[in-house]
């Protein structure tokens, strides 16, 4: 693959596990058509946030489950007054799902289109920061 940089969106390949993979943790076969964009990249290895659309459905709902139960430990934590002060936006909590791979193992991906909602609450934080 060509240069990457932080931003970049990208999409895991799909291969055979090696035994160099089991050994260094770098791939595994569910990692392959995972796409997201690249957090930060480490000599030969990138962080990648991966999108929750391209999760297997087993995956992306186990992923679902926790951090809907991290959400409430974390509101269940906060005082009445505390929590009657979040904002919104302060109130969405998202769990983000992000891998370790070798850049070799990744390829160029498309890059994504928001959703109508992601529109809107990008829109509601722009907003709200010009207040």
């Amino acid at each position: 693959m060509a240069k990457i940089n932080p931003g970049d969106t990208v999409t895991v390949v799909q291969r055979e596990q090696t035994p160099a993979d089991i050994k260094s943790g770098m791939y595994y076969p569910h990692y392959g058509g995972l796409s997201g964009t690249i957090l930060k990249v480490y000599n030969d290895e990138a962080s990648v946030l991966i999108d929750r659309e391209t999760l297997p459905a087993d995956l992306r709902k186990r992923h679902e489950e926790n951090e809907k139960a991290m959400k409430v430990k974390w509101l269940d934590g906060l005082s009445d007054e505390a929590r009657n002060r979040l904002t919104g936006a302060e109130k969405k909590f998202g769990l983000n799902y992000a891998i370790l791979v070798s850049v070799l193992d990744l390829a160029p991906g498309e890059a994504k289109r928001l959703t109508p909602n992601e529109l809107d609450a990008a829109e509601e934080a722009f907003l709200a920061s010009r207040k």
